[in-house]
């Protein structure tokens, strides 16, 4: 004797399998953030010969003097690799070996001495890595964010952030004015 299931248990296998094809098919035809490679913070990245670049961005008061220059350079590769970094008109050569990684920022010597971009704009910068060698932009950015002062090549102006002004309205909601006079004050 065979075995023959309902037409209500065939409906429920099939709505079933829908519901499971229907579950997953967004995932297969729609893109997948997660699989985007980005630098998520400030600065820009690059890859070459198993030498990463990361966070890329220089740190200067203005267009046309000194800039720091930061990020992390890392060495993933088996082999020792030599790397060079030339923006507006300056070098900087170094030696990483096997496995080795590097803080830019932690480098008083790595300062570029007249910047070509202000401050918001962006600035080209060769990066070559054992010969690879490509061009990319790196932000310039100033002091207004409190954690890039310390990185200026020289003194904070502190008159590059009087006009912003913080009031108990403005912490932590996003907006961008503070009007003491207003009457919800």
């Amino acid at each position: 004797m065979k075995f023959a299931p309902s037409p209500t248990r065939r409906a429920a296998a099939a709505s079933l399998a829908l519901a499971a094809v229907l579950a997953t098919g967004c995932s297969a035809v729609n893109y997948q953030a997660t699989t985007h490679v980005y630098s998520g913070s400030d600065g820009v990245m690059f890859d070459a010969e198993g030498v990463k670049v990361r966070h890329l961005t220089f740190i200067a008061n203005e267009e046309g003097g000194p800039a720091r220059l930061v990020g992390v350079v890392s060495n993933n590769s088996a082999e020792d690799a030599q790397v060079e970094i030339s923006a507006a008109g300056d070098t900087f050569p170094f030696s990483l070996s096997s496995g080795e990684a590097i803080n830019l920022q932690n480098d008083d010597e790595l300062i570029v001495s007249s910047i070509q971009a202000a401050p918001g704009a962006m600035q080209d910068v060769t990066i070559s890595i054992n010969g690879t060698e490509e061009t990319v932009g790196a932000s310039v950015l100033d002091g207004g964010i409190a954690e890039y002062r310390a990185l200026l090549p020289d003194d904070f102006d502190e008159s590059t952030v009087e006009h912003l002004e913080h009031g108990p309205d403005t912490y932590g909601g996003g907006a961008a004015h503070h009007d003491p006079d207003a009457a919800h004050h």
